[in-house]
């Protein structure tokens, strides 16, 4: 078993929180109308590690899980699917149907998701980062209940709506309790970058979808929620969450601005030659490889706006001034 601490966020909503190789951990059990329901699996060990003991607490047994509604494709979140069907065979899976076929296929979500930049980029994770994410991975399961966004989940007492919130994956979903102001909301967002409990960077913002990811925040900022519970940060409440979506937001726009910027002074540029003048301009977040993320968005938001156009260069995808 995992330490976990667990924590009521409101009526029926449940936090259980632990530490993976330094990052937090933060999965939720909800009182479903029809018995819990968890957001999210978790990495492949999760269900029993971590969501066992706390279901056991309340009276309940991983068999009584009658709903997973899994926030996107990434394997710390729906790498559990496979252990969750093993204990609860008639649970029902649910995510957003444009994330759904690599929740389904490991070698999609490897291919497509973590090598989205091998083609033409020449970017690619190096064997132990490729080891590491394919160790919190369950074989492939079945997605059940393909979703839009739009939708509302039952708990015992109320209602929770289901939001499409893209940007990190076309399909992320987050969960709004408008009752207690609350949201839930996997890696909808993510302020500066994810941090080890140390304080130190493991990785910056790994949204990928520009515009759409600076709609994420501006639509969780319209919500104007008490409590956003995110899975790798604490839990933000009052003016805390305000000052994550600030954050979160002035960090795009401080990307939209130097992406541009690096191509006027250096162009024609590639991701792989954009993420080291990024880094030598602002410092290493970690796994600097995941900048690829972020500034390939920006770049295309630039093209698509007609500041930049894509070229070749050595072979690869490279970006120029218009």
């Amino acid at each position: 078993m995992r330490d976990t601490e667990t924590t009521t966020i409101a009526p029926g909503i449940t936090r259980v929180e632990t530490v993976i190789d330094g990052k937090i951990h933060g999965y939720h059990v909800l009182d479903g109308a029809n018995g819990p329901v968890i957001v999210d699996p978790g990495v492949a060990d999760a269900p029993t590690t971590v969501y066992e003991p706390a279901l056991e607490a309340d009276g309940w047994t991983l068999a009584d899980v009658s709903l997973a509604l899994i926030t996107h494709a990434d394997a710390d979140h729906h790498g559990g699917n496979e252990e969750l069907r093993e204990h609860a065979p008639s649970v029902t899976l649910a995510a957003h149907e444009t994330d759904a076929d690599l929740m389904e296929s490991v070698d999609a979500l490897m291919d497509e998701r973590y090598g989205m930049f091998a083609d033409d980029h020449g970017i690619t994770y190096d064997k132990e980062t490729r080891d590491w994410l394919d160790g919190m991975i369950g074989a492939g399961e079945r997605i059940d209940l393909r979703l839009r966004g739009g939708e509302q989940l039952a708990l015992a007492d109320r209602e929770l709506d289901v939001l499409h919130t893209p940007g990190h994956t076309r399909g992320h979903l987050v969960l709004y309790d408008a009752t207690h102001d609350v949201v839930v909301g996997g890696d909808a967002v993510f302020g500066r970058g994810v941090f080890t409990v140390d304080d130190e960077y493991i990785q910056p913002p790994p949204y990928y979808l520009y515009p759409a990811y600076q709609n994420t925040i501006e639509l969780l900022r319209a919500l104007d929620a008490d409590t956003l519970s995110l899975t790798h940060y604490e839990v933000f409440e009052g003016e805390a969450v305000d000052a994550f979506l600030d954050e979160s937001l002035a960090f795009a726009s401080e990307v939209d601005a130097l992406a541009l910027d690096l191509v006027d002074a250096e162009g024609p540029l590639t991701l792989r030659e954009a993420i080291d003048a990024f880094v030598e301009r602002r410092g290493s977040y970690g796994l600097d490889a995941d900048l690829a993320y972020p500034l390939s968005g920006h770049f295309a938001a630039h093209v698509d706006r007609g500041n930049l156009e894509r070229t070749t260069k050595d072979g690869l995808v490279a970006w120029q001034k218009a």
